[in-house]
């Protein structure tokens, strides 16, 4: 492979769930495929003669900037519509439910299976070339964290886990990179 300089690169990209941008993302974005393999090295053997893949894990990381119930409700694992409502609300904990209000509002809790969302990251090369990662099905394995701080943008991290599809062939059940060349 020849040297190039068009395939440095530098900056984030664009996140897409379920081929929706989640919004601004602040920070660092992180693909990680992590490998197990089990080595057989026969006896009376100084090498081993074989290697096995014993179990493969993909995970991407980022960091959301906005603060939107549309946005977070992917971070706590859930594809669960955001209600919208539009009187005026009251907080009172022991009865609240959703009639009527300006707002939007997210239900969360008691949910035993994770829902599961496509997932496609794309990175634009300062030069325009784009580095695209998709995931075809993935789970949100972060905790929902959000904090609120007097001199920082608010930051809500989330992390996804590549799921297999059993239905795609070996070597292509979890997902692909490109490299778009224009």
């Amino acid at each position: 492979m020849a040297n190039s300089i068009d395939e440095i690169t530098l900056g984030s990209g664009i996140l897409y769930l379920n081929n929706v941008a989640v919004g601004y993302l602040k920070g660092d974005v992180s693909l990680q495929i992590t490998t197990n393999k089990l080595r057989f090295k026969p006896a009376n053997q100084l090498n081993a003669v074989k290697v096995f893949r014993t179990s493969e894990e993909v995970t991407l990381k980022a960091s959301l900037a906005q603060l939107a119930l549309s946005l977070l409700k992917y971070a706590i694992g859930s594809t669960t519509a955001v209600s919208t409502s539009n009187t005026s609300l009251s907080y009172d904990p022991s009865s609240f439910s959703f009639s009527s209000g300006t707002y939007d509002g997210l239900t969360f809790g008691g949910q035993v299976c994770e829902d599961t969302t496509s997932l496609r990251f794309e990175h634009t090369r300062p030069c325009g070339d784009k580095f695209v990662v998709i995931l075809y099905s993935v789970a949100s394995i972060s905790d929902m964290i959000a904090g609120f701080k007097e001199e920082e943008v608010t930051l809500n991290d989330i992390e996804f886990l590549g799921l297999a599809i059993q239905k795609r062939p070996a070597g292509n059940r979890v997902g692909v990179m490109l490299n778009q060349t224009d």
